[in-house]
């Protein structure tokens, strides 16, 4: 048995008009079209719907009884198609979004204000992890995107089957405890834990190993540590504490640079509201491109 929406919604305004003429104007068909939908109604179903003898039509028993489930078939997909339309005009609707931890709690208070305000009715899920985590979870499905550095450490099979959309370049700084009683401190070098990008970037911008023997997963936690004096570490520029903490000095690592971009999966019907969060970051983050 095979039956539309088309078809219920025929039956549904001759039950209520009693009239082919007047039922196909409602549904804006012809009279033809509208006996034929009818008439496929009924091979389907096994059985006769309308007593068509009758002046003005009336519904059979069977008629009767499939009208009710009818109504609340056609009712439930006037809901769905209601829904669709608040999702796809943003009133609606969910943004599974994913950030690293060394992007996160600059660049959501940047951005997050302008898109919440704009669209207040999109449900946000935020997944903090590390950019191989958050590229994988975008590949399986489970969010929609991430913002995330570069993946030049991830697998070549997994970065082939992700859409790249770069938003800036950002400079690196090198964060070093001020010790005036010993300038020329040979310091080592702190980072966060393994998996983390900002790790490797530094390992390659230093050429120099980590210090294994502490590591965090927070830019501030790390900077503790330099305040500390237990080392110097390299920071991204959104991450350069302002007012600067007088306690550590702050210089720029020339000609080095992270990419800060967004991934997403290659989708025929992607989520509307990840276009407009993507839009957003594009019209705020100007700002921080520097």
């Amino acid at each position: 048995m095979h039956l539309t929406t088309t078809q219920l919604s025929a039956l549904d305004a001759l039950s209520e008009l009693r009239h082919f003429t007047k039922a196909a104007q409602r549904l804006g068909i012809t009279q033809s079209a509208l006996s034929q939908q009818v008439k496929a109604l009924e091979q389907s179903v096994g059985l006769p719907l309308i007593n068509r003898d009758t002046r003005p039509l009336t519904m059979t028993a069977m008629g009767e009884k499939l009208l009710i489930r009818a109504r609340l078939i056609l009712q439930q997909a006037s809901a769905i198609e209601a829904e669709c339309r608040e999702t796809e005009d943003l009133k609606d609707g969910k943004l599974s979004l994913g950030i690293i931890p060394t992007i996160a709690p600059y660049l959501t208070r940047l951005v997050l204000p302008h898109f919440i305000t704009a669209y207040p009715g999109i449900q946000l899920d935020i997944h903090e992890d590390t950019t191989s985590s958050l590229a994988k979870k975008v590949h399986q499905g489970h969010i929609d995107l991430a913002i995330t550095s570069d993946l030049d450490t991830l697998p070549a099979s997994t970065v082939a089957h992700l859409d790249q959309h770069p938003l800036f370049r950002e400079k690196l700084y090198l964060a070093t405890p001020l010790d005036p009683h010993s300038p020329d401190q040979d310091l080592p070098m702190i980072g966060l834990k393994d998996g983390h990008c900002l790790r490797d970037q530094a390992i390659a911008v230093c050429n120099q190993t980590i210090d294994h023997n502490i590591s965090c997963d927070q830019i501030s936690t790390l900077l503790s540590l330099v305040k500390a004096g237990l080392g110097a570490a390299v920071i991204p520029s959104m991450a350069v504490p302002n007012p600067l903490d007088p306690a550590i000095v702050v210089s720029e690592l020339p000609d080095a640079q992270r990419l800060v971009q967004v991934v997403t999966r290659p989708q025929v019907h992607p989520n509307p509201a990840a276009k407009a969060f993507i839009d957003t970051l594009n019209t705020q983050l100007p700002q921080v491109k520097g």
